[in-house]
């Protein structure tokens, strides 16, 4: 017990002390313009934030000066980097290079990113989209919140709160956009009461933004994905691969390999292979207790399997066709025939649109147009395979199951894990939001970092932080 606690002060408190040096630091007195806007429009991002979470706070009468909640429609897999990245793409966001920071590159045929980067400012914040907020808590910051969770967790969040509040308080920019991404590690290492808790601090910071302002403020809130809140079971993927004839490993040396980038603890899972094992390779995956659905895309064409069935799902300009080609993998069939005596859809295709209407709200929302663009868009090093998990399954680090008992997750196409959320003081948007329309849907809002602006709308370079 003596070595544990020594161990624990030594991880702990520095973490504490860098923690609060940080937060308390004088803030950045770099030149801003000195005009007062006649208005503002605070933004601000909650990392893994839900909307069952949200509409359980406002059901306690939190966050009572927004207008309902929408829920925001993640993208497939529901991870961050992927998430956020398509938010921000009509704002100047480049494509992510992998679904989280640890990614397998392609080109270059190894394992990037991971631990030691999640402290390096010139990885972590700078060429991603992270660049696009006038708050992003620091590369070792953002790190810190994983030293003793879920307590130092926690510690960081609320520091995340001060910090914002000062640099909001500061701005004299029209838009003020601000990132937090402490809820989703509170979500994933302490469970719904702490980050309620937490929203409750950032609700009461809300207040303080708006009477603290000179001018009329409007405020908007918003996440990238969901978090699940139950028991969770590791998936077995690794046994089963080898005994199928697979050699895992962090690069890709014949047609045996197959890599397995394990990031965080997540509901989801990429695998890069030889294009002629992905067949095989989502064949042996599609069985496995705790699997949803496996994907893969050859030649344009997305396939879908699981242990009810097989499917592929093609696009023409703006229609989608789902053909189920044994069973029925997504529960698709029934809207298909729906559609088969609707001359615009005899021969399977369906508008995008109607797609839309008829699955945001379903099991697996809005699932036809996330299969597809997941296995065929969105990172610069796409997988080859990529599984859904069951609910209550997962995958990832087990470097973390040593530090933690996991609270929650997200990177499923299931409800939970896909529902974020976006609300505002302002204008009521939509019940359902594509996180592709989000940015739309705000206003297409100008945002003082992003490539080719500057404080006062002239033209400049990317300004880095």
């Amino acid at each position: 017990m003596k070595q544990i606690l020594s161990s624990f002060r030594v991880v702990f408190f520095p973490a504490v002390a860098i923690l609060l040096i940080s937060t308390l630091a004088p803030l950045d007195l770099l030149a801003q313009s000195v005009t007062e806007p006649t208005e503002r429009h605070v933004i601000i991002c909650v990392d893994g934030v839900g909307i069952s979470t949200i509409n359980k706070m406002r059901a306690e009468y939190r966050f009572n000066r927004f207008h309902s909640p929408s829920r925001m429609i993640s993208t497939f897999p529901s991870l961050t980097n992927a998430a956020i990245s398509e938010i921000l793409e009509p704002a100047g966001a480049k494509m992510t290079a992998g679904y989280e920071d640890y990614f397998f590159d392609r080109d270059g045929n190894r394992i990037r990113g991971g631990i030691l980067d999640r402290f390096r400012q010139g990885t972590f914040i700078r060429g991603t989209f992270r660049e696009l907020f006038d708050y992003h808590p620091s590369a070792i910051k953002s790190g810190l919140g994983y030293t003793a969770p879920p307590l130092s967790t926690y510690l960081e969040s609320l520091s995340d709160l001060i910090r914002l509040r000062q640099k909001a308080k500061q701005s004299r920019q029209p838009v003020f956009f601000a990132y937090t991404g402490a809820t989703d590690s509170l979500a994933h290492l302490g469970g719904e009461t702490l980050l309620r808790n937490f929203l409750e601090e950032l609700d009461e910071t809300v207040e303080e933004i708006v009477r603290d302002s000179k001018v009329p403020v409007t405020v908007t809130i918003f996440s990238d994905h969901g978090n699940d809140f139950r028991k969770y079971r590791r998936v077995a993927l690794k046994e089963p691969l080898r005994k199928a004839g697979f050699k895992l490993g962090k690069e890709i040396k014949d047609d045996r390999s197959v890599v397995l980038p394990q990031y965080g603890l997540v509901g989801s899972g990429v695998l890069f292979t030889r294009e002629k094992n992905e067949v095989r390779l989502a064949g042996v995956l599609a069985t496995l207790e705790g699997i949803d659905f496996v994907i893969y895309e050859s030649d344009g064409i997305v396939y879908v399997a699981n242990r009810r069935g097989e499917a592929t799902i093609e696009r023409r300009g703006d229609e989608y066709r789902y053909r189920a080609t044994k069973g029925d993998p997504l529960g698709l069939l029934p809207i298909v025939q729906q559609t088969a005596n609707d001359p615009d859809g005899a021969d399977g295709f369906i508008k995008d649109k109607d797609w839309f209407a008829l699955t945001m709200a379903s099991a697996r929302p809005d699932v036809v147009r996330r299969i597809f663009e997941g296995a065929t868009q969105g990172v610069a090093n796409p997988a080859n395979v990529i599984i859904s998990l069951a609910d209550g399954y997962y995958t990832g680090s087990s470097l973390l199951d040593l530090f933690t008992v996991l609270q929650a997750t997200h990177g499923n196409a299931g409800q939970e894990q896909t529902y974020g959320f976006v609300m505002s003081t302002g204008d009521k948007f939509p019940p359902y939001v594509r996180a592709a329309d989000l940015w739309e849907t705000l206003g297409s809002l100008q945002l003082q970092r992003s490539p080719g602006r500057s404080g006062n709308g002239a033209t400049t370079s990317r300004d880095p932080r």
